[in-house]
């Protein structure tokens, strides 16, 4: 007992020194970094390797000048350099972390398969990552837009709303999270005084208190019908109707009305929540339905199945 007492005294400290380590490297290598995306990918790769998570992904909220938000991966952290990242970098984890920052809330460690669908599981197990959690962090600074963003031009600085998905191959150390929520917020805050996250004034949207996201999820969202039903329903090669071949995805199409939700539409033709991402993908790649909100404002579907 008092070994184990021992052991776990000496895993704390050296968790501390751990934590101080990265910190204290962070303050020097910030000095040269131009882009919050830089620290942050930095830091993913530092947490990884001085606290043994094996995979990490930091994802925050993007407003735009339409007035939509998206969940945002910024970016992926893997010890293993041949990982390959769509094994995380998908559908099935960007819907899971789009809930907690829409919660604004994270979730306490649990194994993969009470998280994820069989399958997402199975392929996380596959590669040994077993274990899942999330943190949660906001700030009253802004966030500048992804390097990356296609849409750059569109994007504006956002309040800062963030969700940190740690993936690893055995149960988390008690210490493990709060010590990663410490050195992120220092971080974030060496960020602000480094200039690479703003301040409120310098949005060009004024008070973000008026431009939170909506507290919509993915499933309240309206799906709405781009091509004549009738067109498909013919599948006449002469109406240059795209012909859907998945069944699921099919039954999914015409039971749309403009009406009702993703989770009313799943509910009246039972589909579970797997069956309907697989048939939304579909339906989105091929162009043949657009996203709504309630007030009939279109939604960007490539915002939501980055992958396609």
């Amino acid at each position: 007992m008092e070994n184990n007492q021992q052991d776990m005294d000496a895993h704390q400290i050296d968790i501390g020194h751990q934590q101080l380590a990265i910190i204290t490297q962070l303050l020097q290598m910030s000095i040269n970094m131009r882009h919050i995306d830089e620290l942050f990918l930095w830091l993913s790769h530092s947490i990884g390797q001085h606290l043994n998570v094996p995979v990490i992904q930091l994802w925050s909220y993007q407003a735009y000048t339409t007035g939509q938000y998206s969940a945002e991966l910024r970016v992926t952290a893997s010890q293993n350099p041949l990982f390959p990242l769509q094994v995380v970098n998908n559908a099935q984890v960007s819907e899971r972390v789009r809930d907690l920052l829409t919660q604004r809330s994270g979730v306490s460690p649990q194994s993969v398969a009470n998280t994820f669908s069989p399958d997402q599981a199975d392929l996380l197990t596959s590669y040994n990552l077993h274990y899942w959690a999330c943190l949660f962090l906001s700030s009253d600074a802004l966030l500048p837009a992804l390097m990356s963003n296609d849409l750059s031009h569109e994007a504006v600085p956002t309040p800062l709303t963030m969700a940190v998905s740690l993936f690893t191959q055995q149960v988390f150390n008690p210490n493990l999270l709060p010590t990663i929520k410490h050195i992120l917020e220092h971080a974030l805050s060496i960020a602000k005084n480094r200039g690479l996250l703003l301040n409120v004034t310098d949005s060009p949207l004024g008070n973000p208190a008026n431009n939170q996201p909506q507290q919509l999820t993915f499933n309240e969202l309206i799906p709405h019908r781009t091509q004549s039903i009738d067109a498909i329903q013919a599948n006449n090669p002469l109406t240059n109707a795209t012909p859907i071949t998945d069944k699921q995805a099919r039954q999914f199409y015409f039971a749309i009305d403009g009406k009702k939700t993703i989770t009313e539409l799943a509910n009246s033709i039972q589909l579970d929540q797997q069956e309907v991402d697989s048939a939304l993908q579909f339906l989105l790649k091929l162009k043949l339905i657009g996203l709504h909100e309630p007030n009939g404002k279109a939604m960007d579907s490539s915002l939501f199945f980055k992958q396609l």
